[in-house]
């Protein structure tokens, strides 16, 4: 089989492995930040605005420093979208690291209402 010429793209499995993953990418961000999408994700995970910008506008997948920047902002759950896999075959460690996070954002929520509570007068 001949490899495509010069300035021509083939289209792989492993192109549209990677365009899927970029739309996940994608819409996990944009789910987390509807409004101003690449400004809240440049600074929650210190990445250059037109990076970020660039992976919106083309549903492309960051390659590894932002891969890790991402789950380094977002934690598990970010992990989770990206690789776009049933809970089903998720590894054990990743199933409990998103307990641990769920966990660590309720008790937080209930922080915030048991302050609230704590200055409420009667």
């Amino acid at each position: 089989m001949q490899s495509p010429a010069k300035g021509i793209h083939s289209h792989t499995k492993e192109d549209a492995i990677e365009s899927d993953r970029g739309e996940r990418v994608v819409a996990f961000l944009r789910a987390r930040h509807p409004v101003k999408t690449a400004d809240h994700v440049a600074a929650r995970a210190n990445i250059r605005l037109n990076t970020v910008k660039t992976w919106l506008q083309r549903g492309s997948a960051p390659d590894a420093d932002g891969y890790t920047a991402l789950w380094l902002a977002y934690g598990p759950e970010f992990l989770v979208a990206a690789l776009g896999l049933p809970p089903s075959r998720l590894p054990a460690w990743l199933k409990k690291a998103l307990r641990d996070q769920r966990a660590a954002e309720l008790k937080a929520e209930i922080a915030v209402l048991e302050a609230k509570l704590a200055g409420v007068s009667v």
